[in-house]
Formats: C-alpha cells, sequence, structure tokens
C-alpha cells in the first residue's frame, strides 16, 4: 500500500492549515484504499483469524497495520524484498504457504506490480480457506512507480474476471474515488515532473512552489467534493474488491 516516504517531509500546506482528517482526504493515492479496509475488511475479522497481507511492503508502509491488529486477529505479512514488518520473503505469485490456510487474504496496490496478475489471483485464493475472505485492491490509472517493477494497471472488469475465475463470489466493489479525484491526482503529479525536469534551478523552484499550492491544495480542495457528482466512475483511480471463496 502506498505509504509516507522514510525521507524527510516537504512542506505540506494541508498539514499545515486542514485538520488531521481533512489532510488524509487529501492523500489520493492512500485515502480511498484505507477507507476501503476500514468499512469493508475491519468489521469482517474477527479474533483468532489468521490473515494474510500478501505484498505488504515494510513496517513503514504498512499504514492500516494497527487497526487491523485492533480486531484481535493473527497477522501474516509477505514481500518480495525482506524487511522490517515482514514475516515472510517471497513472490506472491508462487507462495509456499498450504492451501486452505487463511482466514482472510488481504493484498492492496499489488497487482499492477506482479508479472502474472492470473498466477497471483490464483495464489491468492488457494490460500484461502472455503468462506474465506480476499480482499483486492489496485490502480486502474497511475504512474509509473517502484520502477522497474511496474507491469499492469488492471481494470475493474479486468479484477471482476480474475477473482470469479478463480472460485470466489464478488460480493463489494468500491471505486478508488471518481474522475475528479483521479484529475486531481494527475495535477498534482505535475510536482514531481517539475522536480525531476532539467528546466534551469531559478525557474524549477518557484514553478515547482505554485504547482504545490495550486494542484496539491487549492486543486484538491475543489476537486474532490465534486466526485460524488461522478455516477459512472469510468475514470476511477483504481478498484477494490470483496469477494468470498465458495465452500
Amino acid at each position: 500500500m502506498p505509504a509516507p516516504s522514510s525521507k524527510p517531509q516537504r512542506l505540506s500546506l494541508g498539514r499545515l492549515f486542514l485538520s488531521k482528517a481533512m489532510h488524509e482526504r487529501m492523500q489520493l493515492e492512500r485515502y480511498q484504499v484505507c477507507q476501503f479496509i476500514r468499512q469493508q475488511v475491519l468489521p469482517l475479522l474477527k479474533p483468532g483469524m489468521l490473515v494474510l497481507d500478501a505484498g505488504s511492503g515494510h513496517l513503514e508502509e504498512q499504514v492500516m497495520r494497527k487497526e487491523l491488529l485492533a480486531t484481535g486477529i493473527t497477522l501474516h505479512t509477505m514481500d518480495m524484498n525482506p524487511g522490517p514488518g515482514v514475516d515472510f520473503a517471497g513472490d506472491v505469485s508462487a507462495m509456499e504457504f498450504a492451501s486452505e490456510t487463511y482466514d482472510a487474504v488481504i493484498c492492496t496496490q499489488v497487482m499492477e506490480h506482479v508479472q502474472s496478475p492470473e498466477l497471483t489471483c490464483a495464489e491468492l485464493a488457494r490460500v484461502l480457506k472455503p468462506g474465506g475472505h480476499l480482499f483486492i485492491t489496485a490502480p486502474q490509472s497511475a504512474p509509473l512507480h517502484n520502477i522497474p517493477w511496474h507491469y499492469f494497471n488492471p481494470t475493474k472488469f479486468g479484477l471482476q474476471m480474475l477473482i470469479e475465475k478463480n472460485g470466489l463470489d464478488i460480493h463489494q466493489i468500491v471505486p478508488q474515488g471518481g474522475h475528479f479525484s483521479q484529475l486531481a491526482t494527475a495535477l498534482h503529479y505535475t510536482v514531481p515532473v517539475l522536480r525531476q525536469s532539467s528546466l534551469p534551478g531559478l525557474i524549477k523552484l518557484p514553478m515547482e512552489i505554485l504547482a504545490r499550492f495550486l494542484f496539491g491544495f487549492v486543486a484538491k480542495l475543489i476537486l474532490i467534493p465534486l466526485d460524488q457528482y461522478d455516477t459512472e466512475k469510468r475514470n476511477a483511480g483504481g478498484w477494490c474488491f470483496a469477494a468470498v471463496k465458495k465452500a
């Protein structure tokens, strides 16, 4: 899942002038996924359940870890790269866990980084107990990141096909925002583009400051509330699925 950078934080107008809740709301790359977990995942988790976070990232990236553990579950984390907070290092498309091990499997913002979404979805279903819950989120639109390990941006229908093909019933499909949130995200991406550009420093710095103010703050305040009027969500930033493995 997208997470705070380990580098020193840059100046954030939202952090300075907005409430904590509103500032969190403006972190569009992360907010929708966190809300999906809070609203769709946490209520289904019960004390004693064994849960796998597949593609968890390191500890600093596990932004929902405390809230998940607060449900009383036993949480296993798995990532390709060993490090702090990773219980098992390995490939989520070829896991060594026995079949029907977990009561629930969570896989957030990982499917775009696997070389075979089909194999990965089959593995997630395999290690899930019959009647167990599978939660998958993935971006439909995203700039290249974790280069070069960014292979696919699946659509709603692509994820639906993979999940149903592996013997699961889909109970919920939630878009990661709508067109206006996606537009705000694209505009805000102007900031790293400018930062990494070859523009002369005397031009780059004021343009970056202006872009941070206009696109990282003002545009989001205007655009995010408009999402409620986008009823079709064809240009969503991504999709969140809740499914159950058939008995």
